[in-house]
């Protein structure tokens, strides 16, 4: 999942404006975090034998095929990773201020 679902028009929309390195390093942060949360989520809607397939898949397969298999074996995965997103993107705007004070 290295698609960056949380962009610079994302931080934009939530009133968040950053410029050059410290944006970059934010956006970097904020999907590796989704990543992270994602995965987790999905480990636990997924099956023992269907969680150790993934896991080999994460180890030998293109980024391609692994979505592909999430797609087909987690159909919830969209609803999952806007949930993420959102959860994500409200904790942001609880600091919204400070970050755009320190920009």
């Amino acid at each position: 999942m290295d698609q960056q679902y949380i962009t610079k028009e994302t931080l934009q929309d939530f009133g968040i404006s950053l410029a050059g390195q410290d944006e970059r390093t934010l956006l970097e942060h904020l999907n590796e975090t989704l990543q992270e949360r994602v995965g987790t989520e999905v480990a636990t809607v997924l099956s023992d034998d269907k969680l150790k397939e993934l896991v080999e898949l994460q180890e030998t397969a293109p980024e391609e095929q692994l979505g592909n298999w999430l797609m087909r074996n987690v159909p919830e995965l969209q609803q999952i990773v806007e949930d993420e997103i959102g959860i994500i993107m409200g904790e942001i705007n609880e600091h919204v201020d400070t970050i755009n004070k320190t920009a």
